[in-house]
C-alpha cells in the first residue's frame, strides 16, 4: 500500500464574525444529527434508524482576551481559521475551515497570575435555509497559501483591583463567564438549525476572583468585608505582554456570594481566598452587554 499522508495540525488565523481574535490555542468543530431515532426491532435483529437535525458547533480558545464583549455583540457572519497540511509545501500548504453564521452565546475570561490569559468561546451554527446542513455550514478549501498571520494583545497578570472603595491586594486569578439563553429550533422538514438566537433577556454573568490579601479592617479579614459590602463595580489593572499599555477591566454590579480560605501548613506558598460573585442589576440604571450602562468594559 501506498503511503499517504493527509494530515493537518496546528490551528492559527482566526477571525470569527468579522474580529481577528489572535493568539488561537484550540479550535473544536462538532457536527453531526441531533435527532437519531431508531424504531421497535419487531422481530428483526436490528432496528432502523432515521437521523434528522444536523447540526455545527464548536468552541474556540485565545489568548486575545481584549474582545471578550465584542465577540458576544459582534455581527454574525463566519468564523475562518486556517491549519497546516503535513508534507507539504508553505507555499500552498494550508487547510481553510469555513463555518457559517456562528452565533456565538458564552464567552469566559481566564486570567492567572502570570500566564498568558485566554478567553473560550461557544457558538451554534444557523442554517441559511431550510436544506443547508453540515456540508454548508462547515466548508473547507484545501491548498492555500500562508494565512496573514494574527496578532493578539495578552494579558500577563493583575496588578491592582479595587471593589467599589476597596483596595484588594495580591490577586493571584480572575475567572468570569457571561452566557446569553440560546434559543433553537428546527421544524417544518429542515435540514437544521434554521432558527438560533442569542438572547439578551436572562443574560448570566459570574465569576471567581482570587488573592492572598489578608489585611484587616475593623477587625475583620478583606475577604470578609467584601462579602458584606453592597454590590459595586469591580475594577482590575491588568499588565499587557511585550510592554503594551494596561488595560482596565471594570466588571459592574458585582456581589460576592462567598469566600473560601484553604489553609495547609504544609504549602509552600501563602494562603489564599477564593470569592465567587455575581453580577447583580438595578432597576434605576440597567446593565446592559452593549448599552450606555455596560456590564463589563475593557479600556
Amino acid at each position: 500500500m501506498a503511503t499517504v499522508n493527509k494530515r493537518i495540525m496546528q490551528p492559527q488565523a482566526l477571525t470569527i464574525n468579522a474580529i481577528a481574535a489572535g493568539g488561537l490555542v484550540r479550535h473544536n468543530i462538532d457536527a453531526g444529527y441531533d435527532d437519531v431515532l431508531q424504531n421497535p426491532v419487531d422481530g428483526f435483529e436490528l432496528a432502523m434508524a432515521d437521523f434528522l437535525t444536523e447540526r455545527v458547533r464548536g468552541t474556540f480558545t485565545s489568548q486575545d482576551w481584549v474582545h471578550l464583549i465584542e465577540l458576544l455583540t459582534g455581527t454574525v457572519g463566519t468564523s475562518v481559521f486556517y491549519e497546516r497540511k503535513s508534507g507539504t509545501a508553505e507555499a500552498t500548504g494550508y487547510m481553510k475551515h469555513t463555518l457559517n453564521n456562528p452565533v456565538i452565546y458564552k464567552m469566559s475570561l481566564n486570567l492567572q497570575h502570570r500566564k498568558y490569559a485566554s478567553v473560550d468561546g461557544s457558538y451554534e451554527c444557523r442554517a441559511a435555509s431550510e436544506t443547508e446542513g453540515i456540508a454548508d455550514l462547515w466548508e473547507m478549501l484545501d491548498g492555500q497559501a500562508t494565512p496573514t498571520a494574527v496578532s493578539a494583545l495578552r494579558a500577563l497578570e493583575i496588578t491592582a483591583c479595587t471593589h467599589n472603595s476597596v483596595a484588594i491586594y495580591h490577586c493571584t486569578g480572575l475567572k468570569l463567564d457571561i452566557e446569553m439563553p440560546l434559543m433553537k429550533a428546527s421544524n417544518d422538514g429542515d435540514v437544521g438549525y434554521t432558527a438560533v438566537d442569542a438572547l439578551l433577556s436572562g443574560i448570566k454573568v459570574s465569576g471567581t476572583l482570587t488573592f492572598q490579601d489578608a489585611g484587616i479592617a475593623t477587625a475583620q479579614l478583606r475577604a470578609a468585608v467584601l462579602l458584606a459590602a453592597a454590590r459595586a463595580n469591580l475594577a482590575l489593572t491588568i499588565k499587557q505582554s511585550q510592554g503594551a499599555t494596561a488595560k482596565t477591566l471594570t466588571i459592574a454590579g458585582v456581589k460576592f456570594t462567598s469566600v473560601g480560605h484553604d489553609t495547609n501548613s504544609d504549602s509552600k506558598e501563602p494562603d489564599e481566598f477564593s470569592m465567587p460573585f455575581i453580577i447583580t442589576n438595578n432597576a434605576t440604571t440597567p446593565l446592559t452587554l452593549a448599552g450606555a450602562n455596560k456590564i463589563i468594559t475593557i479600556a
